[in-house]
């Protein structure tokens, strides 16, 4: 039950609410300064979810690619506590010299990494977008070497079509003078 409040004769405030916010010691002065705390404390919490949640997908997808654990930006909440509201994870985007397939297949997992997350932030979209380009690189660098090796072949069975007539080509240019 709530202590009944004696009001000064005039006054303008309703007796309900001076009799439903009894001042007790110890008690915050006012009832909107807890509620806001609470709001706040709530939110803070909902974003350190969210953040670590947020990085924990991408360390999940990162798999060998990952370089260590996550880090994070930290605010310190109206009840002495630290908050997560942002944070970041290292993975390795460095690329082979010598191995265009592996290359295509970390390109394509760093945009897995990248976009993990349900709500890829920008920086986020910037690595998936390196990624991307890192796999195409990769993919062209396959193309090319493919074709050259296609090259390679047919002009190895022209030497031999060659040799066959009994004609010995003394270079590659010879190789398809005779042929064309």
């Amino acid at each position: 039950m709530l202590p009944s409040v004696a009001l000064p004769p005039g006054s303008s405030q309703p007796q309900t609410l001076r009799a439903a916010v009894p001042v007790t010691p110890g008690a915050p002065r006012n009832p909107l300064e807890d509620v806001r705390t609470r709001v706040a404390i709530q939110q803070l919490q909902a974003r350190d979810r969210e953040v670590r949640q947020h990085e924990q997908a991408h360390m999940a997808a990162a798999g060998p690619l990952l370089k260590g654990g996550p880090w994070y930006s930290y605010v310190i909440g109206p009840d002495g506590r630290r908050y997560a509201i942002g944070g970041s994870v290292e993975i390795d985007t460095s690329e082979s010299d010598d191995d265009p397939e592996a290359n295509a297949e970390k390109g394509r997992r760093i945009q897995s990494a990248a976009l993990a997350p349900g709500n890829p932030s920008a920086a986020d979209l910037a690595v998936a977008a390196k990624g991307a380009r890192m796999e195409q690189r990769a993919r062209a660098e396959i193309a090319r070497r493919e074709s050259a090796a296609s090259a390679y072949a047919q002009q190895a069975s022209l030497a031999a079509q060659l040799r066959e007539r009994g004609e010995v080509p003394k270079s590659l240019g010879a190789v398809l003078e005779k042929v064309a």
